[in-house]
């Protein structure tokens, strides 16, 4: 039982709790009525309660939530933002009718990974987010350049992402996800993949389809790099990193990235 259920329903059992009892025969209902839980405890942030989740895949595409509401941790992810063009934006809806299986165009806002899911106590969000800012603090202006359109499958195999993926030349990204790797380990939290693909994720489809789409990204690059050719200020994401903290809610945290 937490904290706040233990204040919610306590009732003393003490020695002296007991006498008090047998000396007030009339008043023992109204000892031992439960205490209310105060308003201000109830309203603290990040503690609903008795709040109940009931995650419907049909009321998200067929989704299906990784991590299951669990109160006490907070879904947690850390990435760069990024705002395509309108031009890549098109380009990017085009190919929903060149593939083979119904596909969906992400309607967030679209970003670079640098972190997996993670799962957060919430008493470790206010120094967590502190590292992060140390971290962007510390870091200088770099580039990514837009390369190949790659094929990229979750954990659970339960969703297959088409993406492009992003080349760090001078090694400045490594270096960053390197020294949040060492944060991360404090936490006890895991690290980024070790064979991470930087890559902006811009379809998704049910199921793991890497095998059929690994057959269409050669042609699908052909039409990356065609496009680029043209529109060659899509070419480069210029990235001045700062930190950009959006507001916590109760199941989808986020420290942001992004680009000036």
């Amino acid at each position: 039982m937490s904290g706040l259920g233990l204040i919610s329903t306590y009732s003393s059992d003490s020695e002296e709790d007991e006498v008090i009892k047998d000396s007030f025969d009339d008043k023992s209902e109204e000892v031992s009525k439960r205490l209310p839980l105060p308003g201000s405890i109830a309203t603290w942030k990040g503690v609903p309660h008795h709040e109940e989740v009931n995650d419907d895949p049909s009321e998200h595409d067929g989704r299906i939530r990784s991590f299951k509401h669990e109160r006490g941790n907070w879904a947690t992810l850390v990435y760069i933002h990024y705002e395509p063009s309108d031009d890549l934006l098109s380009w990017m809806q085009s190919l929903l009718t060149e593939l083979p299986m119904k596909c969906n165009i992400f309607s967030d806002q679209l970003h670079i990974s640098i972190t997996r899911s993670l799962i957060l106590k919430f008493h470790w969000i206010d120094s967590f987010v502190e590292e992060i800012k140390k971290l962007c603090e510390q870091t200088k202006q770099f580039s990514l350049q837009l390369l190949n359109v790659r094929a990229y499958c979750n954990e659970d195999e339960t969703r297959t992402f088409l993406g492009i993926e992003c080349i760090d030349d001078k090694g400045t990204l490594d270096d960053f996800v390197k020294n949040l790797n060492v944060s991360l380990a404090e936490y006890e939290l895991p690290p980024f993949y070790e064979d991470s693909s930087y890559h902006i994720s811009f379809l998704w489809c049910l199921g793991n389809e890497t095998a059929t789409l690994n057959n269409l990204t050669a042609s699908l690059t052909n039409k990356l790099n065609q496009y680029l050719a043209e529109y060659t200020e899509d070419r480069h994401i210029h990235l001045y990193v700062r930190s950009y903290l959006k507001s916590w809610s109760r199941s989808d945290h986020k420290t942001r990235t992004v680009r000036r």
